[in-house]
């Protein structure tokens, strides 16, 4: 199953750029380690509650572990959100939206 191996990648890319363990991870997200260990190593399939945490815990968007990429006009966007301030959060909501509503026009 592609996906599998796509969450498991990408788990194992956000560690390394991290400097964390599975150990860390675990310890980080509150998940089990003998979870998180078959998650990396592709044994398992978190489902999306562990995803959800585990995203947290690296500072990834669940999207992206699931292996969603944003690409416009070939140019791929990596917007690591746990880094923006609640204020620029709302921004980024709002005006998505009203990119969304002007297209409705």
């Amino acid at each position: 199953m592609d996906n599998l191996y796509i969450i498991k990648d990408r788990l194992n890319e956000a560690l390394q750029l991290r400097g964390m363990t599975a150990a860390d991870l675990a310890k980080k997200s509150g998940l089990a380690k003998s979870s998180v260990s078959r998650y990396l190593t592709g044994e398992n399939i978190p489902r999306s509650i562990a995803i959800g945490k585990m995203a947290t815990a690296l500072d990834v968007s669940p999207a992206w572990i699931l292996g969603y990429n944003l690409t416009i006009d070939g140019q791929e966007i990596t917007l690591d959100i746990g880094k923006l301030t609640e204020e620029n959060k709302t921004k980024i909501i709002a005006y998505y939206q009203g990119l969304i509503d002007s297209q409705g026009e």
